[in-house]
């Protein structure tokens, strides 16, 4: 919902998909986009993407999606159906059978409200699927506000009036420090070649060695209005 970076990103980043080993940011979106082929199809009815850019995982609904409509700021990285800001959603009470919101809470100056925002315009029992980062650089500055803990979105879930709130963690320690790694190594060109290495040891290693989650890299939240 932001117009200025701070990181230079690669600029497919925004491209839904499995990055290959060779992508800085590879770690990050095979969790990301993994769950969100399993969660997205399970919305349906009338479904709003709350910060939608460049509505990049509109693909991924299912058939029981009746009508989709993207809201964000105008700007050159978005492309919304209805222009509006999360703090205060331009719709009435209850319009909406599902919601999306992917990588957009970090952008709002207070993510509270914006989630109260989002329960408001929602009906009673419409299902969500939102993603916020827990570990990330700073980007999209000035408008990059926040990092989440699983604790402080479940609170935050349920002040605003959601339940049956469930919480993955997508990419643990091991994750974390290989992304935060391939991405600073992607900006040295003598050193840009060991990005596929760095890639496919930590992969291996979130895989292979338990991952803790003192260190998380994104969080997957699925929920209800309650």
């Amino acid at each position: 919902m932001a117009l200025n970076t701070t990181i230079e990103m690669p600029p497919d980043f925004d491209v839904p998909g499995h990055k290959p080993l060779s992508h800085p940011c590879h770690l990050h979106y095979a969790p990301l986009y993994r769950d969100l082929v399993v969660e997205l199809p399970k919305l349906e009815g009338r479904l709003i993407d709350v910060g939608c850019g460049m509505q990049p995982y509109r693909a991924l609904l299912g058939p029981n999606v009746s009508e989709y409509v993207g809201v964000d700021r105008a700007g050159p990285l978005s492309r919304p159906d209805v222009e509006g800001d999360a703090l205060s959603l331009p719709f009435p009470d209850e319009s909406f059978d599902s919601l999306m919101s992917t990588q957009v809470l970090e952008h709002v100056i207070d993510p509270r409200r914006a989630l109260v925002s989002m329960a408001r315009v929602l009906k009673h029992g419409a299902r969500v699927v939102i993603t916020a980062p827990a570990t990330w650089p700073a980007h999209e500055v000035p408008y990059d506000f926040t990092r989440f803990t699983r604790w402080g979105l479940e609170a935050m879930l349920a002040e605003a009036g959601f339940d049956d709130v469930q919480i993955r963690a997508q990419g643990g320690t091991w994750a974390t420090i290989g992304q935060l790694l391939a991405m600073e190594v992607s900006h040295h060109s003598p050193v840009r070649v060991l990005v596929p290495v760095i890639n496919a040891f930590f992969g291996f290693l979130e895989k292979r060695v338990r991952a803790r989650e003192d260190l998380v890299l994104n969080w997957l939240v699925t929920t209800r209005k309650a």
